[in-house]
């Protein structure tokens, strides 16, 4: 039977969209720049699924893409418009951009087991150069014979006993420092003396000469450290944030250095970034601001962590770093 016109049309038609079906991507590199993570997560995805970089506004067939991989506020963007999708590898360890996407069908990665060594760098450096006067040693003109305190025998709490939080408990007790913990429910963890849950964070802060948070952003970490947590530091105590800037009430942190409680704040993260030039923390004596730099990506961990998940993927198996559903992390 001979097909009309419109028939024919039709068919045309229909023959086209399952062609373009056929060759529509199935896995997205989304990066906005250009990174130097995208040509080795290409490589590893690439003989596995129908692989293509794209900016993350790009006009890309996305019916057909079950994987993503980028950083979250990109993630964002995309996630909504790819309705097979069934992962997201993050390319940072902060998820909370894209952590309410999380389903029974939809697992999220965040890129663990990287960021430990450098955020230990980061809190171990600043307490140090604190504590032992590093910077105003270094600019003295004149012989200066008077000591600083040392750190060993003080006390410092770490909130979030993750790998972050342990790697930075490890360092920390090699300079004879005795570290606790707190997590969401008091779980005992390796590294640490002793862990408190949340609901218990004044006893947690204690007379604590150090306090570092290093929290994801979740309704449950919102304003954990305020003046109740403050006040409860020792006197002159220091306070390190590398997680994210929600955990912290600026304004009584600010009340507690202007009022001498506090000596220092090192503060990475904040509520908005950047940080708008007419904040008060930029004036505000004692607070070191680092513009959210304490915890660089290596570009060849992105790949490591990829692949690791990669092949949990495609042999069908629980991706093992997957953020749980409704918990944020």
């Amino acid at each position: 039977m001979s097909l009309s016109c419109h028939d024919r049309f039709l068919a045309d038609e229909g023959c086209a969209q399952i062609c373009a079906m056929s060759d529509a991507p199935q896995l997205l590199i989304v990066a906005g720049d250009p990174a130097l993570w995208t040509d080795p997560v290409m490589s590893l995805a690439s003989p596995h699924r129908r692989t293509v970089v794209v900016a993350p506004d790009a006009e890309i067939e996305t019916s057909a893409v079950e994987v993503v991989v980028g950083a979250p506020p990109d993630l964002a963007i995309i996630i909504p418009r790819c309705p097979q999708l069934r992962w997201v590898q993050s390319t940072w360890a902060g998820i909370d951009a894209i952590a309410h996407f999380a389903s029974g069908s939809l697992e999220i990665t965040p890129l663990g087991g990287v960021f430990g060594p450098a955020m230990t760098e980061y809190a171990m450096g600043w307490l140090l150069a604190i504590e032992r006067n590093v910077i105003s040693r270094a600019s003295h003109t004149h012989w200066t014979p008077s000591l600083e305190p040392r750190i060993t025998g003080k006390r410092m709490g770490i909130m979030g006993t993750g790998g972050i939080g342990t790697a930075i408990a490890v360092a920390a007790k090699v300079f004879g420092l005795k570290v606790i913990g707190l997590n969401s429910d008091g779980r005992a963890v390796d590294g640490f003396a002793a862990c408190y849950p949340s609901a218990d964070r004044l006893a947690f802060s204690e007379g604590l000469d150090y306090l570092v948070s290093v929290l994801p952003q979740t309704s449950q970490t919102d304003n954990l450290v305020d003046c109740e947590v403050l006040t409860r530091l020792n006197p002159g105590a220091i306070v390190i944030n590398v997680g994210r800037g929600n955990a912290v009430l600026e304004a009584d942190l600010i009340a507690s250095l202007n009022a001498g409680h506090l000596r220092a704040a090192v503060l990475d993260v904040f509520r908005e970034e950047p940080l708008p030039p007419d904040d008060p923390l930029w004036s505000t004596p004692g607070v070191h601001i680092t513009s959210h730099t304490a915890g660089p990506t290596p570009h060849e961990a992105v790949a490591e962590v990829f692949e690791r998940n990669l092949k949990l993927y495609i042999a069908g198996e629980p991706l093992t770093d997957a953020v749980q559903v409704g918990r944020g992390y």
